[in-house]
C-alpha cells in the first residue's frame, strides 16, 4: 500500500514512521533511517511538495526553533480504511432489527444534509448550465471521476467512481437518493440511465436542459 504512496525505499520508511509516531524531527527521523539528516531533508522535501508531509515549528530552549514533520490527511487518506465495511455492517444490522423503512429514513436525512451541502456550495452559479458545471466540479473535487456532456436537449452528467459503491449495490437507497438529491438541487426531473450498483462501468444521468 505505500508504494502506491511513493515508490522510494527511503521515503516509504520514513512515511512508515511518521504514522506511527505522529511527528518527528530530521534528527529522529536520521537515526531511525540511518542517513544524514541533509539526505532526511531532500526526501522530505519531496514529501512536501507531493503534498504528503506537512511541518510545525517547535520551540526548544535557546536559539532557533525546531521543525515537526508529520503526514498530512491526504496522506493518511491513502493507508487502508474500512469505513464502507463498517458502514454496511451497521446499515445491515440497522435493517435487520429496525426495518428496511428505518434505512429509507436515514438515507432521507443523508439526502437532506446533502442537499442543503450542495446548494451552499453551488449558491455562486446561476442557470442550468453553470450550475451543472459547478456540480461536476465539485462531484471531481469528492472523487467521482465525473464528465458533463450535452446531447440535444438533455445534459449528460456521467461518474466513473462511486465512493460508496459497496453500501449503494447493498441498498438501492443511495441511488434512489442521489436521484432525488440531483433533481431537487437542479430542479429538474433527473433520470437514473445507468448505475454502478447494476453492474453497468459507469452512472449515467439525463437532466433535462428546460
Amino acid at each position: 500500500m505505500i508504494s502506491a504512496i511513493d515508490e522510494n525505499p527511503t521515503r516509504q520508511n520514513i512515511i512508515t514512521l511518521l504514522k506511527k509516531n505522529k511527528g518527528m524531527t530530521i534528527e529522529e527521523l536520521s537515526k531511525k533511517v540511518s542517513i544524514t539528516p541533509m539526505g532526511i531533508r531532500q526526501h522530505l522535501l519531496s514529501l512536501e511538495k507531493k503534498g504528503l508531509v506537512s511541518y510545525t515549528a517547535k520551540k526548544r530552549g535557546v536559539g532557533r526553533p525546531g521543525f515537526v514533520y508529520a503526514l498530512t490527511e491526504t496522506a493518511d487518506n491513502m493507508f487502508p480504511k474500512a469505513y464502507d465495511r463498517f458502514s454496511l455492517d451497521v446499515l445491515k444490522e440497522i435493517r435487520k432489527y429496525e426495518g428496511p423503512s428505518k434505512i429509507s429514513q436515514i438515507f432521507n436525512w443523508r439526502g437532506e444534509k446533502l442537499l442543503q451541502q450542495r446548494k451552499d456550495a453551488l449558491s455562486e452559479f446561476s442557470g442550468i448550465d453553470g450550475t451543472l458545471h459547478g456540480l461536476k466540479n465539485l462531484l471531481d473535487k469528492e472523487g467521482f471521476l465525473a464528465e458533463l456532456g450535452k446531447e440535444g436537449d438533455r445534459y449528460i452528467l456521467k461518474t466513473f467512481n462511486c465512493p460508496i459503491s459497496k453500501v449503494a449495490t447493498e441498498f438501492s437507497d443511495a441511488c434512489v437518493q442521489e436521484v432525488r438529491l440531483y433533481s431537487d438541487l437542479l430542479r429538474r426531473n433527473v433520470t437514473l440511465e445507468q448505475c454502478m450498483a447494476q453492474g453497468n462501468p459507469v452512472c449515467v444521468f439525463s437532466i433535462p436542459a428546460v
